[in-house]
């Protein structure tokens, strides 16, 4: 008898013989990708990834398509903003030796904004505002020369780090004041205070500070506070405030300078509870002096930061809406510049981004969600 054994090796003998013969697969490599070259709708979408906050990340969306182009890590807490000519990207973040616990260490990151290669890791004080991700917690000069970092310990200070060189030159405190607005025209910076002021910090070429004057006081952050979120027009940055009221204040000089207020909607409007909204609700697009503004109905003591259901549109020098447009639940708005500006309102929520034709009469052109977990600061490049 012929054990079962030897029956089933000599089956499998003769299949593998039967078959036919195959080369072998080639190695996998891993590579990176590159990106396409850069246009005027390109978005940066950063996210604090609240339910895994060792995990953030910036991804880059095309904004014609709605499609990903790219994704950058950026660890704990990152704040980013871009170089002026767009061509590197800055995360200062978090990292622990425990993942979340441990020694505490931070980095600048640098990267290529055309390729998103890493370029540098510049270390850092642990210090920075460890923060949902505002417009205003990382900034530059307007040369790029300096890259400007708020910092909460929880007190506040803001430092200055020299991008050549890599290394911080200063630290300088600021009580009681937050979110950096920098000039265009002068080497000097501004922020937001509780008291209703604004300080404005002049640095030397070293980036050292040589001067420090505060404003009139020009808003009551009791009554009625400004969300910290502006839209820069050079000197000039665009506020809104909780009930509905809007003001200019140019930041050129030692000492920042507002304009006069002005309300966003009419008597109707204020009745029926319209309100700003959100964490970036306020837009720019330069050329055509159009604001854009994110607004919710029922406002109530508390709701500042509620998603937008309409965008209302500005013509700035005039100070008057021109249209209001529905949205879906908009909590951040941005705004390509150019010849044909395409408005952009995402959604924390759902890590969504709806987009329209621009100008001055909007028309949706295409919404996709799931870019993220938490994602609150949207940037065009």
């Amino acid at each position: 008898m012929i054990p079962k054994r030897a029956v089933l090796l000599s089956l499998l003998a003769a299949l593998g013989a039967a078959l036919p013969a195959h080369a072998e697969l080639p190695v996998d490599e891993i590579t990176v990708g590159k990106l396409a070259p850069a246009h005027p709708y390109r978005l940066y979408y950063t996210d604090v990834a609240l339910p895994h906050l060792a995990d953030g990340k910036l991804t880059v969306i095309d904004g014609r398509t709605l499609k990903v182009e790219g994704m950058v890590s950026t660890g704990m807490f990152a704040q980013t903003t871009l170089s002026p000519d767009r061509s590197e990207l800055y995360a200062v973040t978090t990292y622990y030796s425990k993942l979340n616990r441990g020694e505490r260490i931070e980095e600048i990151l640098v990267y290529d904004a055309k390729t998103l290669a890493l370029k540098e890791e510049i270390p850092y004080s642990a210090r920075h505002a460890q923060a949902l991700p505002y417009r205003g917690t990382l900034r530059t000069s307007a040369d790029g020369r300096f890259i400007i970092v708020q910092n909460a310990t929880p007190a506040t200070s803001v430092s200055i780090v020299n991008r050549q060189t890599g290394k911080q030159v200063s630290e300088i405190q600021t009580p009681g004041c937050y979110i950096v607005y920098p000039a265009q025209t002068a080497n000097r910076f501004s922020t937001l205070c509780g008291d209703g002021t604004m300080l404005t910090i002049s640095l030397d070429n070293d980036g050292n500070p040589v001067g420090k004057k505060k404003s009139v006081k020009f808003f009551d952050p009791d009554e009625d506070a400004l969300f910290v979120s502006a839209a820069q027009e050079g000197d000039n940055y665009h506020f809104v405030s909780y009930k509905g009221n809007a003001v200019t204040v140019n930041v050129g000089g030692e000492a920042a300078v507002p304009g006069t207020f002005w309300k966003l909607g009419n008597d109707a409007d204020v009745k029926k509870g319209w309100r700003p909204g959100g964490y970036q609700p306020v837009a720019l697009h330069q050329a055509s002096g159009t604001l854009y503004v994110g607004m919710h109905p029922k406002g109530f003591e508390g709701s500042h930061k509620e998603g937008a259901r309409e965008i209302w549109v500005y013509d700035l020098a005039s100070k008057t809406r021109v249209s209001r447009t529905k949205t879906t639940p908009a909590t951040g708005l941005a705004v390509s510049q150019g010849d044909a500006p395409r408005v952009f309102a995402f959604d924390s929520a759902k890590a969504g981004v709806a987009a329209f034709d621009g100008g001055r009469k909007l028309k949706p052109v295409g919404a996709a969600v799931g870019f993220g977990d938490t994602p609150t600061q949207l940037e065009v490049q």
